[in-house]
């Protein structure tokens, strides 16, 4: 079995086990978590990490989510982490980043262990990643008790590292595997953070996971927008999932071209 074959299996496994935590959509699709970075050429180092606890920063901006397991990797310069953190039932979820890694900030600025072995990020400011009123400004200002009410339940983040890193959740409508490559496709409602990414750098890191044990696959490549004639199919499966999701209509449509397939899982158990 190849790769890419290992990649559609999984999506229409997915597909099926996914079909309880979004029962009051229905229509198929299957989650996955887009990580991007504004760096030219280069991917989003994402992992997956158990939530041990989420606490309040010094400021209403800022806030630290302490995590089990290692990094994917250190930041390098001017890169920062962002842990996306989703409540999957409510279509809800926040992203927490920190400051940049530039010249002359300590690491421990960032993130530090903790004497448990624990992973503390220290996150600058908090993102949603669902629509909301807070979207709609540049500059949110999303008060903690929120947060922690709408995912402090919520077993596992997902780390992203890199320059201006960036994890938000898309639905996959549609994929196609033909002549040895591998297609994925997804739509978008509003231009947000990961269309400013993609503006600058193409390159994309896509997590796919089971839900129930964070266990799944990690595929890279190539996002492209795309025009409705190109892949009629595509676009009424992207078109149809929006509507079913009373999401309105898709203000643009993308396909990724896999290029690479890896296994991933929790980097410290659940």
């Amino acid at each position: 079995m190849s790769d890419l074959q290992s990649v559609v299996d999984f999506l229409e496994e997915q597909k099926r086990k996914q079909v309880p935590h979004f029962s009051t959509v229905p229509f198929d699709k299957v989650l996955s978590f887009m990580g991007t970075t504004s760096q030219p050429n280069t991917y989003a180092a994402v992992s997956v990490h158990p939530i041990v606890r989420l606490e309040p920063g010094a400021s209403a901006t800022e806030m630290t989510v302490e995590l089990r397991g290692a990094l994917p990797r250190p930041p390098e310069p001017w890169q920062c982490l962002t842990v996306h953190v989703t409540n999957v039932s409510q279509y809800q979820g926040f992203q927490v980043k920190t400051r940049g890694n530039d010249p002359g900030t300590p690491a421990s600025a960032l993130y530090e262990q903790t004497p448990e072995g624990h992973l503390r990020v220290k996150g600058s400011q908090i993102f949603t990643v669902h629509h909301s009123p807070y979207t709609m400004k540049f500059f949110e200002q999303i008060p903690y008790d929120e947060v922690q009410e709408t995912v402090g339940g919520v077993r596992a983040a997902l780390v992203g590292v890199g320059v201006q890193a960036n994890i938000s959740p898309r639905f996959i409508y549609h994929w196609e595997l033909r002549d040895g490559r591998l297609q994925l496709f997804h739509g978008d409602g509003l231009a947000l953070k990961t269309y400013m990414n993609l503006k600058a750098n193409k390159r994309e890191t896509r997590t796919i996971l089971d839900l129930d044990d964070y266990t799944g696959l990690q595929v890279r490549g190539v996002v492209e927008e795309f025009a409705p004639h190109q892949n009629p199919a595509a676009f009424e499966k992207i078109s149809k999932g929006f509507s079913a999701g009373n999401w309105g209509k898709p203000s643009r449509v993308f396909r990724l071209d896999v290029e690479s397939v890896t296994r991933i899982a929790p980097a410290a158990p659940l």
